[in-house]
């Protein structure tokens, strides 16, 4: 399947708990590519039911496109190694496995989170000339500390989120890049490090600079929807990051929006009585599925839970954000340094 700039291919990891958000994915990317010649949606398969999968497929078939599902293979087995798991790779570690997993003939992907939607036309994205890049991403104000502290990154890397890859398989295959992140980890787990960042963490130490930086309308993201500019950059504190105008031609022209967990977010997305600001399109979109007119998802959270989004919220904004930057920078780390010890 040689690259061609209307045959666009499209990769998805997801559980069956995720189908439906992942179906709105899928959805809200047919509907706004239908000009394009071909389009082939491969889902990496968490134990995705026969009957969510038939749901998927007769979706496909509507819009006379190309969904196949390729099982998520069990880690262990995968890297000959009882150390890597689930849990200490997290759901979506098939990100690191891709060129072994997506058939050879296939030679660029585009990999989303099941949490995105594509609200335009993927063309400019698909047709990016990557100039040798084996992965080209966008940058998500991970913040210097954050990087540090928990990326066991340099302050000044470039980070870039995994809910949108753009990726040379060609390129991919040709170096070796899946050996290269299976040797990443094997060392930190020799070190008994755990990975702060799953695939996240491994895609951006191994690739590095050779990653290729998109612009952020490519991948927009709950913080930039919910914090102006420069509550964004008080929070983060990032060394570097877009401009301001190029954060506002990216929200006034987004393609794909990852619609990302954030504390001050009282529900996801796809939950009833959501207060995410993409929660409209959400339902646009849920309406085009088969999930339809089933009852929203939801979710049950602690006590505990509750309280922290009730205590996010009922303080003023800007002080919201500075104890933000502080349990970001100061409390998170050493939380995840208690969990590396035990």
């Amino acid at each position: 399947m040689k690259f061609q700039s209307d045959v666009v291919n499209v990769t998805y990891c997801s559980s069956d708990l995720f189908s439906e958000v992942c179906a709105v994915s899928i959805v809200s990317l047919f509907e706004n590519n239908k000009h394009l010649k071909t389009i082939n949606v491969f889902v990496i398969d968490d134990n995705i039911t026969e009957t969510n999968k038939k749901r998927l497929l007769d979706m496909a078939m509507q819009y006379k496109r190309n969904v196949t599902f390729l099982p998520l293979p069990n880690p262990a087995e995968f890297y000959d190694d009882d150390r890597f798991t689930i849990k200490s790779l997290g759901h979506t570690y098939a990100r690191m496995i891709l060129g072994d997993i997506i058939p050879p003939e296939v030679e660029r992907i585009i990999s989303l989170d099941s949490d995105t939607m594509v609200l335009g036309k993927v063309d400019e994205l698909w047709n990016t000339d990557m100039k040798n890049h084996p992965i080209a991403g966008v940058d998500d104000c991970m913040g210097q500390v954050a990087l540090v502290k928990t990326q066991h990154l340099k302050a000044d890397s470039i980070h870039c989120n995994a809910g949108m890859y753009l990726i040379d398989l060609s390129t991919w295959r040709k170096e070796g890049w899946t050996e290269q992140f299976h040797q990443y980890i094997k060392n930190l787990f020799d070190k008994g490090i755990a990975l702060g960042g799953y695939e996240e963490e491994v895609i951006t130490k191994v690739v590095g600079e050779r990653m290729m930086v998109l612009p952020p309308k490519f991948n927009l993201m709950t913080l930039e929807q919910v914090f102006t500019y420069k509550e964004l950059l008080k929070f983060r504190e990032p060394i570097h990051y877009y401009t301001e105008e190029e954060i506002a031609e990216a929200k006034a022209n987004t393609v794909i929006t990852h619609t990302t967990n954030f504390f001050y977010v009282r529900k996801r997305i796809y939950e009833e009585g959501s207060d995410h600001p993409m929660r409209p399109q959400y339902e646009k979109y849920r309406a085009l599925t088969p999930w339809k007119n089933e009852p929203a998802m939801t979710a049950t959270p602690t006590f505990k839970q509750k309280m922290q989004k009730y205590v996010w919220h009922m303080m003023p904004k800007s002080l919201a954000i500075v104890i933000g930057n502080y349990v970001r920078n100061e409390v998170r780390p050493r939380l995840e340094k208690k969990r590396d010890d035990e």
